[in-house]
C-alpha cells in the first residue's frame, strides 16, 4: 500500500451497521449512545465535508423499530453537516417511503459530486422480498433468488431501471473526467464477505458493470460485520466493520475517508490508518 503526502481533496466521515436496539439492557443503550457521540465528536474535530452512513442504522425489531429509528436519528442528526444515507436491509423493517422521507431521500439511489469525485449510491434492496418488482425482468430476478434460499431472503438486488441509471452515471463521470466511488450496503465481491452474511444478489453483474468504467476507483460497503478488502480489476472493494461489533474489532468503530489525487486513505476513530490505497 502506497504512502505519500499529497493534498486531501475530500474528507468524509463513515459509519455502517449501527444496529441500534432498544431491547438491550439500559446500560448497553447508554454505552451505545456514548460511543456514537464519540464518533460525532471525531468527525466534527476533523472537519469532514459530510457523513456517509452505509445502512442498517437500526436492528429493526417488530416491537421497537420506530423507537429505534427515532433515537438513533436524534443522535446522528446532531451532526452539523450533510448526512448521505445508504439504505440497508434492517432499515427496511420500516416502510420504504416513510424511511426515505425521514432520511431526506428523494430517490433510494442517487449520485452527487464534490471536488471532482462522483459518489454513486446504490439501493441494494431494489429487488427484494419487501418490494413488488417494477419490471418483468425484476420479477424473474426475484423468483430466481427466492428459489435459492442459501442466497438469503434478507439480501436484495439492483433492479433493471437502477442498472440503466448506473450505466448512465458511469458514462457521464467518464466523459467529464470525474473519479467515482460507489457505495452500496451489500458487498459486491464474495471475497469480502462470508456465507452467513451474504452479498448483493446480482453482485457479479453489478461488479462487472462497475469495473467496465475507468472512472471507478473504489466501492464502499457494509453488511459484513467484520470487514473485508479485495482489489478487483484495479478497483478497491472495501467493506467496513460494523459499529455494532465494535467490541470485537476495537480498531474500527467509525472512521474517515480522505481522497487525494492518486489515493484513498481510510482512518479509524483514533485517526490511525486502516487502508492507504493507490488509485489505478
Amino acid at each position: 500500500m502506497a504512502s505519500s503526502c499529497n493534498h486531501t481533496l475530500v474528507r468524509f466521515g463513515i459509519i455502517t451497521d449501527i444496529h441500534f436496539s432498544t431491547e438491550n439492557e439500559p446500560a448497553a443503550a447508554v454505552k451505545t449512545a456514548a460511543d456514537l457521540g464519540a464518533c460525532l465528536d471525531c468527525w466534527q474535530r476533523h472537519e469532514v465535508d459530510f457523513l456517509l452512513q452505509l445502512g442498517d442504522q437500526i436492528m429493526g425489531s417488530d416491537r421497537h423499530k420506530e423507537e429505534e429509528f427515532r433515537q438513533v436519528s436524534s443522535m446522528l442528526n446532531t451532526f452539523p453537516g450533510t448526512i448521505r444515507h445508504v439504505l440497508g436491509n434492517h432499515c427496511l423493517a420500516l416502510p420504504r417511503q416513510m424511511l426515505m422521507a425521514a432520511l431526506g431521500l428523494q430517490t433510494p439511489f442517487y449520485a452527487f459530486t464534490i471536488r471532482g469525485f462522483r459518489f454513486i449510491v446504490l439501493d441494494g434492496m431494489d429487488v427484494s422480498v419487501l418490494r413488488i418488482p417494477e419490471t418483468p425482468e425484476d420479477a424473474e430476478t426475484l423468483a430466481f433468488f427466492r428459489a435459492h434460499l442459501e442466497l438469503h431472503y434478507y439480501c436484495g438486488a439492483v433492479g433493471t431501471r437502477q442498472k440503466a441509471w448506473l450505466k448512465q452515471e458511469l458514462e457521464s463521470a467518464d466523459r467529464l473526467g470525474e473519479r467515482v466511488l460507489v457505495a452500496c450496503h451489500f458487498p459486491l465481491l464474495s471475497e469480502t464477505t462470508d456465507p452467513k452474511h451474504g452479498l448483493l444478489w446480482n453482485h457479479r453483474e453489478i461488479a462487472e458493470l462497475v469495473a467496465s468504467s475507468p472512472a471507478v476507483k473504489a466501492c464502499l460497503s457494509g453488511h459484513y460485520h467484520y470487514g473485508g478488502y479485495a482489489l478487483h480489476n484495479g478497483i478497491h472493494f472495501v467493506v467496513l466493520p460494523a459499529f455494532v461489533n465494535r467490541h470485537e474489532h476495537p480498531d474500527f468503530t467509525c472512521g474517515m475517508v480522505e481522497l487525494h489525487e492518486e489515493r484513498m486513505v481510510i482512518r479509524n476513530q483514533l485517526h490511525e490508518t486502516l487502508y492507504d490505497l493507490t488509485f489505478h
